[in-house]
């Protein structure tokens, strides 16, 4: 399922909602607005980065590419070292990914209230429609561990003018 069984619990220390904040927000595509005539709000655009994040991901998986520069457009610090370390150990083993991590996040809370810079997000991705393979068919037999509904808890950040996802921690299947 893509390395995620080499992410969970990884940034375990995130959780969802510690600031006791709470705003919500609906799930957009990843586009920056949620409509034309509206500007993109902090929390869609906290949303649209997390949801680029696994997007990213799922394409640097297919050839297990640490240094895939949509990884570094979406994550930062240790949100992006544990992808490139995911990523890393696929590569050494041989492994690529198929399949894509379906998400659907919201918003827990913004912070500070009047101009956000920190986004607390929380999603039940589901990685049963992704998985790990051999590169080549040619290579020892290979079997991913199954996929399905994860909690994930992940902290977005404006880093330099853009939204990026910080740090994020994925449990276990069937944890939501």
């Amino acid at each position: 399922m893509l390395a995620l069984v080499g992410l969970v619990g990884i940034g375990a220390g995130c959780t969802g909602n510690d600031s006791g904040e709470e705003s919500s927000s609906t799930p957009t595509s990843g586009n920056q607005s949620t409509s034309l005539s509206q500007p993109a709000t902090p929390g869609d655009l906290a949303l649209a980065a997390y949801r680029g994040m696994w997007a990213a991901y799922d394409e640097a998986g297919m050839t297990s590419n640490p240094d895939h520069p949509e990884l570094a457009k979406f994550a930062v610090g240790d949100a992006l070292k544990v992808l490139r370390s995911g990523l890393e150990s696929d590569r050494r083993e041989g492994l690529v990914g198929q399949g894509k991590v379906a998400v659907n996040p919201s918003i827990q809370s913004l912070t500070p209230a009047a101009a956000p810079t920190q986004a607390k997000v929380r999603d039940c991705a589901d990685t049963s429609g992704a998985a790990r393979v051999r590169a080549t068919p040619n290579g020892t037999p290979f079997t991913d561990s199954p996929g399905g509904r994860r909690l994930v808890n992940a902290t977005v950040s404006m880093v330099g003018g853009s939204w990026k996802v910080a740090s994020f921690g994925v449990q276990g299947v069937g944890s939501c």
